[in-house]
């Protein structure tokens, strides 16, 4: 008798914490909800999430701010955003630079995990990078360009926004595929690394379309191919990386949100349903154009998860492969 009503009052409790959730879910927000973002204001990453905070505020009636964390490769954001409460009122933006590279430089000394300190509420945008060259370099395609650089090895040179930074890494990935001997100059950001392949002071590098379209309409500087499986709807001509016979290479970012761990599941699912419908809109697909975002197909946590555990053996694999250390 008494083992029934324990397991009455446990199913209870139960019930009474499932529709408390629940009816957190309905209420939510009821106030204005943070997005910490890992960078400055004006770049990429920064405006996606703007453009999406927007959406958010129309859709759920009341204000998705931006709050810029910058510095310290993302982690005194990501710490802000873990040591908030889990009631969905303040939210963090990532990509691969927070969840899966910085676990592979910073191995046990990184003061966060991913997946178990956060949890994935939906991935909204895709960005590549593209390898470029100066105008001037001899080659017009990435077979020529792979053949000069095995005629020369260690001769020709390469620009990223810094080491372990995805420009640095997708390009190392590129190297270890082919066996490819490039020498890496790395700069503080692209507002270094770009001038730097535009003046010919390195012979090629990886940079995002929004920092160099300019260039490559004024015919300075040349797209050579994109680093992902298949090839971007804002440059239908440009080869992906796989015609050089590497099936597998993908650097295709994503980006996404997450939340503190523990965040109440129906709160996560209304995040998601309404990041979904965010990216859906002819708005949001244009002016993701503006700035180079391609619009996730699908912004389930699932899905973000799933990305996050293959960015992390992927990234793993390439800072060792690359030998790169925190700077």
């Amino acid at each position: 008798m008494q083992l029934n009503t324990f397991f009455s009052r446990a199913i209870t409790a139960l019930l009474a914490l499932t529709f408390a959730a629940l009816g957190h879910a309905q209420e939510y927000p009821i106030r204005t909800v943070k997005i910490i973002v890992p960078y400055a204001p004006g770049g990429q990453a920064d405006s996606g999430v703007r453009i999406i905070a927007n959406s958010l505020t129309q859709q759920l009636g009341q204000a998705f701010v931006v709050e810029n964390i910058s510095g310290s490769s993302g982690i005194a954001a990501m710490q802000a955003a873990i040591k908030a409460p889990a009631d969905g009122y303040t939210l963090v933006y990532s990509d691969a630079g927070q969840w899966a590279i910085n676990p592979a430089l910073y191995t046990t000394k990184l003061p966060y995990d991913t997946l178990r300190d956060l949890a994935p509420a939906g991935l909204f945008g895709y960005s590549a990078l593209f390898l470029v060259t100066p105008a001037a370099f001899p080659a017009n395609t990435l077979q020529e360009l792979i053949a000069l650089v095995k005629a020369k090895p260690d001769f020709y040179t390469y620009a990223s926004s810094g080491v372990g930074s995805p420009h640095h890494l997708a390009m190392e990935d590129f190297k270890a595929a082919l066996g490819l001997k490039i020498l890496h100059v790395p700069y503080k950001g692209s507002s270094q690394s770009v001038p730097a392949i535009l003046g010919g002071q390195v012979s090629m590098g990886m940079a995002a379309l929004t920092s160099i379209a300019g260039f490559v309409k004024e015919g300075k500087i040349k797209l050579i191919a994109v680093n992902s499986k298949a090839r971007s709807p804002f440059a239908p001509n440009v080869p992906p990386m796989a015609d050089a016979g590497i099936a597998d290479f993908d650097h295709l970012g994503g980006l996404g949100i997450l939340a503190p761990a523990g965040i109440p599941r129906p709160i996560v699912d209304k995040l998601s349903a309404a990041i979904a419908k965010a990216v859906a809109l002819p708005d949001t697909v244009s002016r993701f154009a503006t700035i180079g975002l391609e619009p996730a197909p699908s912004s389930s946590p699932e899905r973000m998860e799933e990305l996050i555990r293959a960015d992390k053996v992927k990234f793993a694999r390439i800072v060792k492969i690359s030998g790169a250390t925190p700077e």
